[in-house]
């Protein structure tokens, strides 16, 4: 067929083959959860790229290779090349901006260098749609040629636009000595030496500058430069990915070297880290009765100071849609409850009941005004408390499947768990529920305390306690249904996780049925 034999189809089509072949590549080949939604935004970013660059790099290639014998084909081609562009640039928007950051709502959680490259790559998308929808023969005629090749000059700043988001933004730019790094700067340099005849060009008709070579002798000068500069340098180094939790990673990696971190303002606007991280808080704990017994309703009072003048603390922030968060565990780990004491005055109040005698572990964690986060800890004996007391012996689970209730639960470590690593952020723990009976995926979690599920980590030797962040820090509108998958980030913020046996509560609430599913992890 004659279509078959048009270039700018062939590529169209060929772009997207490609791009349904690096989707069910990462569907079958990369573990589920936000691991594929990661892979796919960079999949999609790498190829966009590199149409882009095909693009830019038509007319001064052809130009200067005259001999090269494809160069109408090539020129002719250039067109379907900028729409393959565009292509991948908004498939890459689109899954990253909704699903990774959660569209709209996640904007409020991200640093001003974030939102900027946002911007950028914004900017750079809306040129690239309007040069797309102008690439037809119909539009260069409406348009007639001179106000459309004019138009489509716009495509070098949408180039540099892509590079300032890619810099800023991509984990593959993260540390310029590596792969990704060197070859867009080769491609790059490439690109720009052989635009320097036009540069001359134009600086002798506007300016009378001879043309001798000055553009490409100051491009290569500048070049080298900053190879030497700024990618040399980089080798050998190491350096935190701009994702979603990069600032999260850098203050765990910055807290677990005992630096000071007090003034890094690209931290300030993290949820729960917002404030000054110097601030210390103290809390006393009172209950009524003085000494309760199990099976009686005991109300529990805290009351919070700042530890520097002694005052009481009354103002305070929403942390996942509470004040604060209550946490009772019993020694053996075998019980577990989160609640929420309500605010009266200056302190949290609120009546509950313990099932029976033992020592129970109080955590509560709350974000004041002014400072940061906070977790705090106590033991609370309750009636009579066995002497020796119980403790938790659980050996890791053997089977990453459990059932609760109608719900069959699957935790997926992704290989062994490292403290170390796990402290810095470079390990997910990926939750999956199914129906118990029918084995199908539940895909209308709803949200709870705005997230699709939470998880907190009980050292059942030491009793360190591990309030989980969910990967995607976005809050889902109220009605957004979740699943199967959750995925959770674990990351040492308040100091490294020690090695160990731990008890993992993890909450999920499937239309409106909420329940705990509990396992038992190892950190090596």
């Amino acid at each position: 067929m004659k279509i078959f034999r048009n270039i700018r189809f062939l590529i169209l089509l060929t772009s997207v083959c490609i791009s349904l072949a690096v989707y069910l590549f990462v569907m079958f080949f990369v573990p589920s959860g936000s691991t594929q939604v990661v892979k796919l935004t960079e999949s999609y970013a790498l190829i966009s790229l590199g149409y882009l660059y095909l693009t830019l790099l038509a007319g001064p290639f052809c130009y200067t290779f005259g001999w090269f014998a494809y160069q109408g084909l090539y020129l002719k081609a250039r067109r379907a090349l900028g729409v393959s562009t565009f292509y991948f640039a908004l498939l890459h928007a689109g899954i990253s901006f909704f699903a990774q950051l959660g569209g709209f709502n996640g904007l409020s959680f991200l640093t001003s260098g974030y939102l900027w490259a946002i911007i950028f790559g914004a900017v750079a998308l809306f040129i690239f749609s309007l040069l797309a929808l102008t690439s037809f023969d119909f539009a260069v005629s409406k348009l007639t040629f001179t106000k459309w090749k004019l138009l489509h000059r716009f495509i070098y700043l949408a180039g540099i636009f892509v590079l300032a988001h890619a810099v800023m933004l991509g984990a593959h730019f993260s540390n310029l000595s590596n792969g990704v790094s060197q070859i867009t700067f080769v491609a790059l340099a490439f690109l720009l030496l052989l635009e320097a005849p036009r540069l001359d060009k134009l600086l002798f008709k506007r300016f009378k500058v001879p043309q001798f070579g000055i553009s490409f002798l100051m491009l290569a000068l500048l070049l080298t430069a900053f190879y030497f500069s700024v990618i040399k340098q980089s080798f050998g180094t190491s350096a935190v990915s701009f994702d979603i939790h990069a600032a999260h990673r850098q203050l765990a990696q910055t807290t677990q070297q005992q630096s000071t971190f007090a003034n890094n303002s690209k931290l300030n606007t993290i949820p729960g880290l917002n404030g000054d991280r110097n601030k210390r808080y103290t809390v006393s704990i009172a209950t009524d009765p003085p000494n309760p017994q199990a099976g009686q309703d005991v109300t529990v009072r805290f009351s919070i100071y700042d530890a520097t003048n002694g005052n009481r603390v009354s103002l305070f922030r929403l942390l996942y849609e509470k004040p604060m968060h209550f946490i009772i565990v019993n020694n053996s780990l075998t019980y577990f409850s989160h609640i929420h004491p309500v605010q009266q005055g200056s302190d949290f109040v609120i009546t509950t009941q313990f099932p029976k005698d033992d020592m129970y572990h109080l955590y509560i964690t709350f974000y004041p005004y002014g400072g940061i986060e906070q977790q705090v800890g106590f033991s609370l004996p309750i009636g009579q408390v066995p002497n020796p007391l119980s403790v938790s012996n659980s050996k890791p689970d053997a089977s990453q499947t459990k059932t609760f209730s109608n719900y069959a639960v699957s935790v997926n470590t992704h290989g062994t768990l490292k403290a170390s690593a796990m402290s810095l952020g470079q390990q997910t723990i990926t939750f999956t529920v199914k129906d118990a009976k029918t084995g199908q995926p539940i895909t209308n979690l709803k949200p709870y305390l705005a997230a699709f599920g939470h998880l907190t980590m009980i050292n059942q030797q030491t009793f360190d306690f591990i309030h989980v962040h969910p990967y995607n820090l976005t809050p889902p509108a109220p009605t957004a249904n979740g699943g199967p998958t959750v995925d959770f980030l674990p990351i040492g913020i308040y100091g490294p996780f020690t090695p160990g046996t731990y008890r993992a509560f993890a909450e999920f609430n499937p239309d409106g049925n909420l329940f705990t599913a509990d396992f038992t992890i190892n950190l090596e």
